[in-house]
């Protein structure tokens, strides 16, 4: 029997919600979304993703067994992507499409589950008395009214999982669109919610913006100023369109010259649109994300801003902070939740620029200028710590170490990272490296001087292993210019070594003996480090081919070693001494001194330096023609190189061989050494790679 009830008689006592509704055909059909984005650009995987919840099953939409979140970073384009998408797909809803702002970061009061439920009640023709008081009744109410219909449902800027569950359909033939800048985790692991989270865009998809909204014309005409701006946006959609808009307003200038006004972290000032709305000024949309964080997690967020690297270790941050790494784990967790901070990797984080821009701003108007130096130096500080930690482990360093780290720069325990290993110390400086160039810059420019000298020469021993490039000049410039600073003759004089032998691993020899001799003067003067400063110059000597100069420098600096009783410096004197003896074709006093060394090496258990000895006494073997011999030698050096990490030793090996090879015939084989000792160069970024590879093309002119 069928029909609709004209009157009811209550039997007894009813207690809950009891509604009645009209008939199917004459219930509303709400077209509730907000008009469709202007300029949309990009978004094809996303928009796949989108597509894939359209499936269908039986001739019906699949919908809450497969509800999408939209997560994503302030300003990212998490609404402008589901209105266009929801816009594109209506059809496939024939009964209607709801649209709620939750309002979860907005300026204004976050939107209740309740009042949502509300809204959606009256749109879907229950009349105002008729809906319930209670959250748990409006939700029981929607969801029978959703039952068997075929609706969009799009929930924008959601705060939390608690605010969206009572607005999920129960039907299966409904699907339900979440925007949030949470992840919505209890969503995912509860109602098996699927999870988008938008990237950046593209390079491409930025310009294409720009050319949307300002015009393809004035874009392409300045292809480059417009690659440049898209960049100081960031690549951020609403930083793009904001941007594009100011751009549109000042059709008499440059995109060139608003690129420029976007530099030297002025952007966000930058970006604000002319008419000053506060929906659209990148400022105020990071501040509703930031306002909603407890005063702890905020003040992580506002510290996280001094850190000038490109990301950070969970260690590093903790020192940043001074919370233990276990308690800050949480607030960073927090933070990435919220799409304030990303986490490209375990325990490793990162902002974008322009929330650290304003991660500073917010800093620098609510935490005290102490608190904030304190916090650069405890960070810097770790970085010291850490760098010289490597340095001892990696073992490397002629002498004893020029300095010790100052006990207020020690981290606590919980924020230390152990090296168990040679492998262990080189993995950290890899991950750390560019965070260390920029811990270097900043202690230069907070006036750190005691820390930027010391920087790069805790850092020589990986340095000289993995990275003999011109960063490791570079570094040692700003350690020499603090060190004068100081008035430190004994830093000074450390420097000073270390700088020749950057220049000295780049091929630069000039500049290695400029640097030998003012440091050998000083040495002098101030009885310091008199036998390195000797040796180092006789090593700049021999690569400038003043072969008896080097030989009586290298004499005096091994008197002083042995005077100073220090074996492992009168190892390497001895092995510059074999190069010395080479250049003078003294061939039998060169094998002689290598052999000592070799054996002072062995005894002290250095891998590295037996690598330079063998490498030395291979090259005497080719010398003297005896070309199996030096193969002999050469792979046993290559293999202590390998040993060692010394990647240059690596390629001093192979061109031995390679050479020794060939002299036998075996030009097959030679190539072969050539083009791996290429490949390591290559690699390390030398500009000896070039010479190498007009080398090999003159030896072997069919290889390609």
């Amino acid at each position: 029997m069928s029909g609709s009830a004209k009157s009811v008689v209550q039997a007894g006592t009813v207690t809950g919600g009891i509604h009645f509704h009209a008939a199917d055909a004459g219930w509303p059909r709400p077209h509730q979304l907000p008009p469709r984005p202007s300029c949309f650009t990009g978004r094809e995987a996303d928009i796949a993703k989108l597509d894939a919840l359209l499936s269908t099953r039986g001739g019906t939409t699949r919908s809450t067994a497969i509800v999408s979140a939209v997560a994503g970073t302030a300003g990212v384009g998490k609404t402008a992507l589901a209105l266009h998408w929801a816009h594109a797909v209506r059809d496939h809803f024939p009964d209607g499409q709801l649209y709620v702002n939750l309002q979860g970061y907005g300026p204004g009061p976050v939107l209740s589950a309740q009042q949502a439920l509300g809204g959606f009640l009256l749109a879907l023709g229950v009349a105002p008395g008729s809906v319930p008081q209670d959250t748990e009744g409006r939700s029981g109410m929607f969801r029978t009214l959703l039952s068997d219909r075929r609706m969009l449902v799009v929930l924008d800027n959601a705060r939390n999982a608690e605010q969206v569950r009572p607005l999920l359909p129960s039907s299966d033939t409904c699907l339900v669109l979440v925007t949030s800048r949470s992840q919505l985790s209890g969503l995912v692991a509860r109602e098996g919610v699927r999870r988008i989270v938008l990237d950046l865009l593209s390079p491409e998809e930025s310009v294409e913006l720009l050319r949307s909204v300002v015009g393809v014309r004035r874009v392409d005409a300045e292809p480059a100023a417009a690659a440049l701006l898209a960049r100081r946006c960031v690549h951020l959609p609403l930083a793009l369109r904001i941007a594009a808009e100011v751009a549109a307003a000042r059709p008499h200038d440059s995109l060139a010259t608003l690129a420029e006004d976007l530099a030297d972290h002025r952007g966000l000032d930058a970006l604000v649109t002319y008419d000053e709305d506060d929906s659209t000024a990148v400022r105020e949309v990071f501040s509703w994300s930031y306002r909603s964080l407890s005063p702890s997690t905020a003040r992580v967020f506002r510290l996280l801003g001094l850190h000038c690297g490109p990301d950070m270790g969970l260690k590093a941050a903790a020192a940043l902070t001074g919370l233990p790494p276990s308690e800050l784990l949480r607030a960073l967790l927090v933070l990435v939740g919220s799409h304030l901070l990303e986490m490209p990797s375990l325990n490793r984080f990162r902002f974008h620029d322009l929330l650290r821009d304003y991660a500073r701003e917010r800093g620098l108007e609510e935490d005290a200028d102490g608190e904030r130096a304190a916090a650069v130096r405890r960070l810097l500080g770790w970085y010291l710590f850490h760098a010289e930690e490597s340095g001892r482990v990696l073992n490397l360093r002629r002498g004893p170490a020029p300095f010790v780290v100052a006990p207020t720069d020690r981290p606590d325990t919980p924020a230390m990272v152990a090296f168990g290993s040679r492998g262990a110390a080189v993995t950290w400086c890899e991950a750390e490296f560019e965070n260390l160039l920029a811990a270097l810059a900043q202690a230069d420019e907070e006036g750190a001087r005691d820390i930027t000298w010391q920087l790069p020469i805790a850092l020589r021993s990986f340095f000289q292993l993995r990275r003999p490039t011109a960063d490791w000049t570079a570094a040692n410039l700003r350690a020499l210019e603090a060190a004068r600073d100081l008035g430190d003759d004994r830093a000074e004089t450390v420097v000073l070594s270390n700088l020749g032998a950057s220049y000295c691993y780049r091929g630069q020899y000039e500049e290695y003996y400029r640097c030998c001799l003012q440091a050998a003067a000083m040495s002098r003067r101030l009885g310091y480090l008199e036998a390195g400063s000797l040796n180092n110059l006789g090593g700049a000597l021999i690569h400038l081919g003043r072969f008896g100069e080097a030989v009586d420098s290298l004499t005096q600096a091994l008197a002083a070693a042995r005077r100073d009783g220090d074996p492992w410096l009168a190892a390497h004197v001895l092995e510059n001494l074999g190069l010395a003896y080479q250049g003078l074709d003294r061939l039998e006093e060169a094998v002689a001194v290598l052999d000592e060394a070799f054996e002072i090496f062995v005894s002290l258990d250095y891998a590295f330096g037996q690598g330079l000895v063998t490498d030395k006494l291979a090259e005497v073997h080719q010398v003297r023609g005896e070309f199996e011999e030096a193969v002999v030698a050469a792979q046993r050096a290559f293999a202590l190189h390998a040993e060692a990490g010394n990647r240059l030793g690596e390629v001093s090996a192979l061109g031995v061989l390679a050479r020794s090879h060939e002299s036998l015939g075996r030009v097959a084989d030679a190539l072969g050494f050539r083009i791996r000792a290429l490949a390591v160069l290559d690699e390390l970024g030398h500009p000896a790679a070039e010479a190498a590879r007009a080398e090999l093309a003159r030896l072997h002119p069919g290889h390609r």
